[in-house]
């Protein structure tokens, strides 16, 4: 076994100890390997030179399949090599195969600790102080020293966001990678900025509730109201309605598209895991049918 000093062999005893309370500190790969797969010995000199240049940013831990099957079976693992990155005692990452370096490293960089991250935490403190104009130019020159990190251009986002600039939010987003964009947080503020980038700012939500009382078919007001509504604070189930409304009465129009097309938008600025997600999906495939 290797004397690198920042890879550890890993045992059912020792498991708590080496992954999860080391996982407080710094990031812990696991890496589930057996003597007979050939792809594991291909990917754990790429793990192990990686785990010397990082210098202890993150620690490698190897579990032998063979001898720890109850540890495999226990975090599900169906392949090999399997590699979970843990962080605070928990799986929040994982790859499976003998990926090239590059692509190895790219995970790493997800989770390692950087100067921005402390940038980012502090730019929070800000914002909720009351100081979003301190935060947002903190973050913004931390992004010029850092254009890489995916974690800082989402804050920045939502920190333009919050200050009415989806436009500018917008274009933060755009750079971000890839895999990145298909993170959670990520999807979800690409939604919420869309549906600022589509709100009628000008809209008085009082007089257009008024013409949708005088004429229940003014689709265009309803749309609208909804847009309207999904701003204000605890409207966004009233706003939900107001579109489901128009998908009802506007079958095969472009207002009722529209309506889709927003309340599919309002489901992904929430993210899968609100209740209120799910409750509306079932009534907008009742809705639709």
């Amino acid at each position: 076994m290797s004397d690198n000093p920042f890879v550890t062999v890993v045992t059912q005893e020792s498991f708590p100890t080496e992954v999860t309370q080391r996982s407080a500190a710094v990031p812990v790969l696991v890496d589930f390997w057996a003597d007979w797969c050939a792809p594991c010995k291909m990917l754990a000199p790429v793990l192990e030179k990686l785990a010397l240049e990082y210098e202890g940013k993150f620690l490698m831990a190897k579990i032998d399949t063979e001898v720890e099957r109850d540890l495999a079976a226990q975090f599900a693992v169906r392949s090999l090599p399997t590699v979970k990155v843990f962080r605070h005692g928990a799986p929040v990452d994982e790859f499976m195969g003998a990926l090239p370096e590059s692509a190895v490293r790219e995970v790493i960089e997800r989770h390692i600790e950087r100067p921005a991250d402390l940038d980012i935490a502090k730019a929070a403190d800000l914002a909720d102080s009351g100081n979003a104009e301190a935060a947002l130019t903190l973050l913004k020159e931390s992004l010029t020293n850092d254009p890489e990190h995916g974690p800082l251009r989402v804050a920045l986002a939502q920190q333009q966001l919050n200050a009415k600039d989806a436009q500018g939010a917008l274009e933060t987003l755009k750079e971000l990678p890839l895999v990145a964009k298909q993170e959670e947080e990520a999807k979800i503020l690409q939604a919420r900025i869309e549906l600022a980038l589509s709100a009628d700012e000008t809209g008085d939500t009082d007089e257009l509730a008024q013409r949708v009382a005088q004429n229940p078919n003014d689709l265009s007001a309803r749309n609208r109201l909804a847009a309207g509504l999904f701003h204000q604070p605890g409207q966004v189930e009233a706003a939900m309605t107001q579109l489901l409304e128009v998908i009802k009465r506007g079958r095969g129009t472009s207002e009722a598209d529209q309506a889709r097309q927003t309340l599919l938008q309002i489901f992904a600025s929430l993210g899968n895991q609100d209740e209120r997600v799910g409750r509306y999906r079932r009534v907008l495939a009742q809705a639709l049918n």
